[in-house]
C-alpha cells in the first residue's frame, strides 16, 4: 500500500498525498499544462517521501469526470424461488442500459456530444433490497421485489484517452479513476450511516461542486458552478490594489480570525455581493434537486479550501436553517479529497468480486 500514491486533480489546485503517511502532502497551482503539473508535484512528493509509487488512484472534478446514481425496483415473478446468478446479471444489465439511456440524454443537453463520444467508466454498486431490507449478498435468497441501487461513473471519450494518456506518461499503473464527490459520499459512511436527505458541498478554488445524496445513495446527483473561493481573493486583491496572492493571504487572516474587530467589519461589508452572488449558485443548484427529485436535504455537509470562509456556512445556514457540518478541521481541510479517496482504496472490491466482474462485463457490452 505504501507504493501507491493518490492525485487529486481539481479546478484550481493539484494535490498529491502518499499511502505511508498522511504527512506527505503537497497542494499547488496547475501550472499551463496539467501533465506537466502532476509530473512536477509527484516528482516532488517522491523528494518529500523517498518512496517510489508503482500504482496511482486518480481523483477528479466533476468538469472531468461525472457521476450518478440510479435505483431500479423490480418485481420477480417466482419470489418463492431463489435469487441465482443469471437473474442478477439480467436484472443489473437492465439498469445499467436506463443508466447508459439517462447519461446520454444528460450529456447531450450540456454538451451536445454524439452517442458514440460518451464513455461510460465504471459503476459501483451501491446497495441491493430484498422487500425491503438490504441485502449485498442476493445469490439464493428469496424475495418478492428487489432494488439495486448503482452508481455510474461517465466522461467524454476526449477526456477519458487524455487520461490515460496522462497516466501512461507517468509511468504508473492505474488503480482507478473516481469523481472526488463519491470518495466523499463513502468517506463519510453515507451509504449507511443516515436517512436523511443531504447535501454535499465542495468549495473549490474556482468551482464550487453541490451533491444530492437521497435516502442513503438511493439517488446521487452533482452540479456544480464557476464561483469558489477565488471570489473572496479577488474583492480583496481589487479593493486594496494588491497581487492575487496578497489578496488570498488577507483572506485567510480574514478566515482565521487574525484581523481587528474594526478591520473585520469593514472587510464584512466588502464581501456582502460576492457572498450573495456564491449563495444564489447553490439556491439555483438546490431548486433544480427539488424540481427534478424532490429533494429537500435535512443536513449539509461542506469541505474543501474555500469552506474556511467564515460567510459561506452562515449565509447558507441563515438561507434554509439546514444542520451544517465540516468536512474536517484546520489542519486537514486541505487534505480532505485526498484522505477520502485513500479511504475508498480500502474498500475497493478485488477483480473476482462478483459485482465487480458483472459491471465489467456489462459496461463492455452495451458500449461496444
Amino acid at each position: 500500500m505504501k507504493n501507491v500514491i493518490v492525485l487529486d486533480i481539481g479546478t484550481q489546485f493539484i494535490k498529491a498525498l502518499t499511502f505511508g503517511d498522511d504527512r506527505f502532502f503537497i497542494q499547488e497551482n496547475y501550472g499551463k499544462d496539467v501533465f506537466d503539473s502532476c509530473q512536477k508535484l509527484i516528482k516532488k512528493i517522491l523528494k518529500k517521501s523517498k518512496i517510489k509509487p508503482k500504482e496511482i488512484l486518480l481523483g477528479l472534478n466533476y468538469d472531468i469526470l461525472k457521476g450518478k446514481a440510479i435505483t431500479l425496483c423490480f418485481n420477480r415473478e417466482k419470489p418463492h424461488e431463489q435469487i441465482d446468478l443469471i437473474e442478477l446479471k439480467n436484472l443489473i444489465q437492465k439498469i445499467e442500459w436506463r443508466a447508459l439511456d439517462n447519461i446520454k440524454q444528460e450529456f447531450l443537453r450540456e454538451t451536445e456530444l454524439k452517442d458514440s463520444e460518451i464513455k461510460l467508466v465504471n459503476a459501483y454498486l451501491i446497495d441491493i433490497k430484498i422487500d425491503g431490507h438490504s441485502n449485498l449478498n442476493p445469490v439464493g435468497a428469496f424475495g418478492e421485489n428487489i432494488c439495486i441501487s448503482v452508481y455510474n461513473t461517465y466522461t467524454s471519450l476526449q477526456k477519458f484517452n487524455d487520461l490515460q494518456k496522462l497516466v501512461v506518461n507517468l509511468n504508473l499503473k492505474l488503480i482507478e479513476i473516481i469523481p472526488n464527490s463519491f470518495a466523499l459520499f463513502n468517506y463519510l459512511n453515507l451509504d449507511k450511516s443516515q436517512e436523511n436527505n443531504v447535501l454535499i458541498i465542495d468549495v473549490g478554488g474556482k468551482i464550487t461542486e453541490v451533491t444530492s445524496i437521497k435516502h442513503n445513495g438511493e439517488a446521487i446527483e452533482t452540479r456544480n458552478f464557476h464561483l469558489g473561493g477565488q471570489i473572496f481573493s479577488r474583492v480583496l486583491t481589487d479593493f486594496f490594489g494588491s497581487d492575487r496572492k496578497s489578496g488570498e493571504l488577507i483572506k485567510i487572516k480574514y478566515s482565521d480570525g487574525k484581523i481587528s474587530a474594526g478591520a473585520k467589519k469593514k472587510m464584512d461589508k466588502l464581501f456582502v455581493s460576492s457572498t450573495l452572488s456564491w449563495l444564489n449558485g447553490i439556491k439555483i443548484i438546490i431548486n433544480d434537486f427539488l424540481k427534478n427529485f424532490k429533494f429537500i436535504p435535512e443536513e449539509v455537509f461542506i469541505c474543501g479550501g474555500g469552506s474556511k470562509f467564515p460567510l459561506i456556512k452562515t449565509c447558507i445556514k441563515k438561507e434554509n436553517n439546514f444542520k451544517i457540518v465540516s468536512i474536517g478541521d484546520e489542519h486537514n481541510f486541505e487534505k480532505i479529497s485526498c484522505l477520502a479517496l485513500k479511504n475508498f482504496y480500502k474498500f475497493l472490491p478485488d477483480d473476482k468480486n462478483i459485482f465487480t466482474l458483472i459491471f465489467k462485463r456489462v459496461i463492455k457490452l452495451i458500449q461496444n
